[in-house]
């Protein structure tokens, strides 16, 4: 959006006298269905003036005088007023001592598109400097409760509070339950997770962290953000007035350190937490408690994280750009621009409320690289440009509660399709193409069905009870497989002809897709009426022709449905390893979303890096990690690519698929050989012989001369070649005779291997690790750890090693390129005083960071170890 002009000159004041500090308050909130009126109040005097947001510029629409409330004048409750039209609007009331305080509000029908803007100021700048000469407002999340000086970016630093007031922005206290020491000794806790907590003493934090925000000048708490709720912590929220819980992770399913995370289930909307499980959608009406709206910190892609458990597929420009997992590449992500499109676009709303999503900005501050400030920058500008052209607004979770609390009783009903805004990228187990997919979200259930299938491949059924534990890793149920056993549906191979068929009738709605078609008539063989409920589905920029039908609860018998064939899966080519995806809109060139692109992916498990050759028959830009150091143009004609362990995908610019002569079979076979990961028996094989290799070099370290070893894990040693964002269930643990309770485990980003006998747990920066069960299985109370690791990436890698509750220092690590170097041992004693309150032994390894701008560009940092031994 156009930037706002300097505030307008203080209209003629009167003698009315307010106390400071001046706010302006909208009722009923920041965010209104057309039509409906808004009424300004203020606690000082001074002028009103409205403004329209227009492509261009602000102009002024109307001008108002305000009383402050509380005197007579005031009396009458403010000014009233009803805005003409749909969009953005602005408030800018100047008190009359000359103080500008800014309110947006947007004004919606169904159509529009709802968008919170995130940013997590724990760990980012907070780009104020882009949203409030905007004229938006943003929720931020802040943590730490500084005890005498404010300390910058902290609760206590005072832009915060300015900000809520000046600028209308939502400030969010993120809290978890070992957050309140700092606020009063007495409130300090060990554990992070709310489910930790009995209620007393969950409300005993809530009204604390009250008191101390009140105190710090902000207006009453009615919102928090935390990552590790619970039903109790929902309960106590409600008790406390808190109205929003911010910063859920729908598609999440990990534990994140001591964190516990299970998200799963969770609508992508903003939905009111049901009663009976924090997970579930419910309704505003008819609870035992005040309704807290639940919503989440990003909009997700919701296939990928179940395909990975791992969490990192969101609406945020930064998180293109993490490191070994960079998914990006380039000034700014055109990935993000790309899925930012296809939600704006896409989403379609079923019902009368519009399409609500967030859009995350973190990172880069204190966390990451530089470049990731850049992208969030660049994204940022990216995404109030496109409210320029679309039906897009944006507005504080405060005011989309308000809107909800009026409007919304159940759920802000909607479906939508995501295409894989990540072709060619395989971290943590994704297929290099994971395909589209469409996502419901109605009052009833949450359903995503795939490419190619036409019934759900997940479900949550909001309409039965849920009781499930707050840890519960599978939770909730899934009734994917009973919706396939209940309803069939067939497609003809002509692809002209659907038949529907339900023996029983259907125990729940169950919504099924027919890809690739359209329906020639909406009538059964008989020429009955059909009894499906068609779904609405706003197409995106492939224009790929989908049709959604929901077979109602209690439907059964059998239906016949004439198709019309349309193109299969366009802008796409699958031809033997390679694939191929095109973005963009097709007819315009360049445009609000992206000149025409195409992923190129070659779906091979590369333990080296691989040239492959591949002709074009029109220059194209080229981008990736394998581009890193040399991105631009290419000629029409041959063009040598390098694919590897850690160069998955490449984009070329300006072409189409068919623009790409990829190699035969048997050219991509030949030219891969020599760098493909050996067959199962063989790689199982080298990892055996590794590890043994391994155990004998650490049995002869000095350190452990005269001890007996208790334990040895290899650090997801079974995993022969990518990531996976859970180790333990590739690490290979041996136990010898009084090591049987010993478990370790990393608290880290899970593994990497880079090809058999080259696994490590990983971290960018700081790889934390525990060891638990030491007192109970040996009785001593102290012990020797040897760790060993070696550099995979050539980086002159440096550790400290800090060990135990205290983090005392152990040392420094130089860490080795090859892995029989004598440096690659690390060995540091711990005794019981190390030991945490729940008797875990503690070790992080924290790099020697270089202050790196692009992780690629500059061959950034890793923390990783490779194998531990434990004696006494």
């Amino acid at each position: 959006m156009s930037e706002l002009p300097p505030p307008s000159p203080p209209l003629p004041p009167d003698t009315s006298a307010a106390p400071p500090p001046a706010r302006l308050c909208l009722e009923p909130g920041g965010l209104l269905r057309a039509s409906e009126r808004v009424r300004f109040t203020a606690t000082a005097g001074g002028g009103l003036v409205l403004r329209r947001g227009l492509r261009g510029g602000f102009a002024e629409i109307a001008r108002a005088r305000l009383a402050p409330t509380g005197t007579a004048a005031g009396r009458g409750g403010g000014w009233e007023w009803t805005p003409p039209e749909c969009g953005m609007w602005l408030a800018e009331f100047t008190t009359d001592g000359g103080e500008v305080l800014r309110r947006p509000f947007a004004v919606v029908t169904r159509e529009w598109a709802v968008c919170q803007i995130t940013v997590g100021a724990f760990t980012s700048e907070d780009f104020a400097d882009i949203i409030h000469p905007a004229g938006v407002a943003a929720d931020y999340y802040v943590t730490g409760f500084a005890a005498g000086a404010a300390d910058d970016f902290t609760c206590s630093d005072p832009r915060w509070a300015g900000s809520e007031r000046l600028h209308g922005d939502a400030i969010h206290p993120h809290v978890m339950a070992d957050a309140f020491g700092a606020i009063a000794p007495a409130l300090a806790h060990d554990d992070p997770n709310w489910d930790s907590l009995p209620p007393a003493q969950i409300d005993a934090r809530l009204a604390a962290l009250q008191g101390w925000w009140l105190a710090r000048g902000f207006a009453p708490l009615d919102r928090v953000a935390s990552y590790t709720p619970s039903n109790r912590f929902v309960e106590a929220c409600a008790r406390a007035g808190i109205g929003v819980l911010h910063s859920l992770v729908p598609e999440q399913n990990w534990s994140d350190g001591d964190w516990s995370i299970n998200h799963w289930g969770m609508p992508t909307c903003p939905f009111w937490i049901a009663g009976d499980d924090y997970r579930k959608a419910g309704s505003r009406d008819g609870g035992a408690r005040p309704p807290v709206l639940g919503m989440t910190m990003n909009h997700y892609h919701v296939l990928a994280p179940h395909l990975t458990h791992w969490g990192d597929f969101v609406l945020s420009p930064s998180h293109f750009t993490r490191w070994l997992r960079a998914a990006d590449s380039g000034g700014e992500s055109r990935r993000f621009r790309q899925f930012l499109a296809d939600i704006v676009r896409g989403g379609t709303p079923v019902g009368d409320a519009p399409f609500f999503f967030v859009a995350g900005f973190e990172f880069g501050r204190t966390f990451g690289t530089a470049d990731m400030t850049a992208w969030n920058r660049a994204g940022l500008r990216r995404l109030l440009a496109l409210a320029q052209d679309e039906k897009l607004v944006f507005a504080t979770s405060g005011d989309v509660r308000a809107y909800h609390q009026r409007h919304v009783p159940v759920l802000a009903q909607r479906v939508f399709r995501q295409r894989d805004s990540w072709v060619g990228v395989t971290v943590n187990g994704k297929p290099g193409q994971a395909g589209d997919s469409i996502v419901l979200e109605l009052d009833g259930y949450k359903a995503l069905i795939r490419e190619d299938s036409p019934l759900p491949w997940l479900y949550y059924d909001y309409r039965e009870r849920w009781a499930f534990a707050t840890n519960d890793t599978a939770a909730p149920r899934d009734h994917a497989a009973a919706c396939a056993a209940a309803l069939r549906v067939d497609i003809s191979p002509a692809r002209d002809r659907a038949i529907i068929t339900a023996a029983v009738p259907l125990p729940r709605a169950i919504p099924f897709a027919l890809w690739d078609a359209a329906p020639v008539e909406n009538a059964t063989a008989s020429g009955s009426p059909l009894a499906f409920r068609p779904l609405p589905l706003a197409p995106l920029d492939d224009a790929r022709a989908i049709t959604l039908l929901e077979a109602p609860a209690g439907w059964s018998g059998h239906a016949e449905l004439a198709l019309r064939p349309l193109a299969t899966r366009p802008g796409r080519v699958e031809q033997g390893r390679w694939r191929a995806q095109a973005f963009g809109r097709k007819d315009t060139g360049e445009t609000d979303t992206d000149p025409r692109h195409v992923y190129l992916h070659l779906d091979a498990p590369l333990i080296a890096d691989a040239p492959v050759q591949i002709t074009l028959r029109k220059p194209a830009r080229v981008e990736g990690p394998g581009a890193a150091g040399d991105p631009g143009p290419r000629g029409a004609g041959p063009l040598t690519l390098v694919f590897g362990p850690l160069k998955s995908w490449y984009r070329l610019l300006d072409c189409e698929p068919a623009d790409i002569v990829l190699p035969t079979a048997g050219e991509t076979d030949r030219a891969l050989a020599p760098h493909l990961l050996p067959a199962g028996a063989d790689w199982e094989k080298q990892i055996a012989l590794h590890n043994a290799g391994l155990g004998e070099a650490a049995a002869k370290h000095p350190a452990l001369a005269g001890k007996k070893i208790l334990h040895a894990t290899f650090c997801g040693a079974a995993l022969p070649l990518g990531t996976r964002s859970r180790a333990e269930a590739h690490d290979i643990a041996v136990a010898r005779p009084g090591g049987e309770a010993i478990i370790a485990r990393e608290f880290g980003d899970g593994v990497i291997s880079l090809g058999p006998g080259r696994a490590f747990w990983y971290h960018p920066r700081g790889l934390c690790a525990r060891i638990s069960g030491l007192p109970a299985a040996t009785g001593a109370s102290r012990w020797t750890v040897l760790l060993h690791s070696f550099d995979p990436f050539g980086l002159d890698a440096a550790y400290r090693v800090k060990v135990g509750r205290s983090k005392r220092d152990a040392g420094r690590w130089s860490v080795p390129v090859t892995p029989d170097d004598a440096r690659t041992f690390f060995a540091f004693e711990a005794d019981d005083a190390d030991l945490d309150s729940r008797g875990r032994l503690a070790i992080h390894l924290a790099t020697d960071q270089k202050q790196i701008l692009r992780w690629w560009d500059e061959r950034g940092f890793i923390a990783a170890l490779h194998a531990l031994w434990v004696a006494a």
